[in-house]
């Protein structure tokens, strides 16, 4: 992939994601990162993608 670098790695991604569905407001953690406005939203369908893709390992 080629371009900019990404502003978060994958555990400020994980963590945004999760202060999100905490709650937070995306635009105040956009603010606190340092980021765009649409960068926590774009961040947050990366990470469920992320999440999406492992795969589950379930115990019998």
């Amino acid at each position: 992939m080629s371009g900019r670098p990404a502003k978060l790695n994958a555990t400020t991604r994980a963590g945004a994601a999760q202060r999100i569905k905490d709650g937070a407001i995306p635009e105040r953690v956009a603010a606190e990162l340092s980021v765009s406005r649409s960068t926590p939203y774009r961040q947050l369908r990366k990470h469920r993608e992320d999440m999406s893709a492992k795969p589950v390992i379930r115990e019998i």
